[in-house]
């Protein structure tokens, strides 16, 4: 390979954040944290193949997404079981029946490709490797992506991966999260929902409960000092009590 190619290569993975995982038992704490099931799994970028081997072991079909052709042919030759697709995670288009997502999310994408993944409707639960600072502030909440996901979602930290288990190294060692469905409101509630809990997090205030004067009219007590205070359920809770 060329050094130009090359270089391009590597500075894409820097941009990205992407870091391989190399370490066999953070790979196999990864698909176990997955609920036993004979649907399919989609590996987000399947790299050099370490968590797609724990994949297979499962008993499960796995369907590998992976961008670089050079790992994808290692990939394709290393597991001829798997269903592999050359292409970008951004854009891969899930299956439309039930399945299970598991990936090692490049640091760079990593709130993107949550975003596009929590407003997909087949898949069942993600278990995703992420920086370990962006999984415990999802499983803790406290931010407008959380709140306005809740009624459906839930996020708990699972386990942490240390940098050292990475190649190249990052500077941030990594956190397993695990998101898996709920119904706290109608699916119907889904968009009026959402766009209460941004005008709130967007209104101009010193508190919460001024926030949410200025953003609806109405007065509500007891709160946290701030919406980053409010937990996941309460804002269930605060919607249905403001809208009835």
């Amino acid at each position: 390979m060329s050094s130009r190619r090359r270089s391009a290569r590597d500075r894409a993975r820097r941009e990205l954040g992407q870091n391989f995982l190399i370490n066999p038992s953070a790979a196999g704490r990864i698909a176990r944290a997955l609920t036993p099931s004979p649907n399919p799994v989609v590996e987000l970028g399947a790299g050099r193949g370490a968590l797609t081997r724990e994949l297979v072991e499962l008993g499960r079909p796995v369907i590998a997404v992976e961008l670089d052709p050079r790992w994808a042919d290692r990939l394709a030759a290393e597991f001829p079981q798997v269903r592999l697709h050359r292409c970008d995670m951004r854009e891969f288009r899930f299956p439309t029946r039930p399945h299970a997502v598991v990936g090692n999310l490049p640091f760079g994408i990593t709130t993107a490709t949550t975003r596009r993944l929590l407003g997909l409707p087949d898949w069942t639960e993600a278990v995703l490797l992420v920086q370990h600072e962006v999984a415990r502030k999802r499983a803790r909440g406290g931010s407008q992506l959380n709140a306005q996901w809740a009624p459906w979602f839930d996020f708990r930290l699972v386990g942490e991966v240390p940098a050292r288990h990475f190649r190249p190294i990052p500077a941030c060692d990594g956190g397993i999260l695990r998101i898996t469905r709920r119904r706290l409101l109608p699916e119907e509630c889904r968009s009026d929902y959402q766009s209460f809990v941004e005008a709130v997090y967007q209104a101009r205030g010193r508190s919460l409960a001024e926030m949410i004067r200025n953003a609806t009219g109405l007065r509500a007590h007891g709160l946290p000092p701030l919406p980053k205070d409010l937990p996941p359920r309460s804002w269930v809770r605060l919607y249905r009590r403001l809208r009835s």
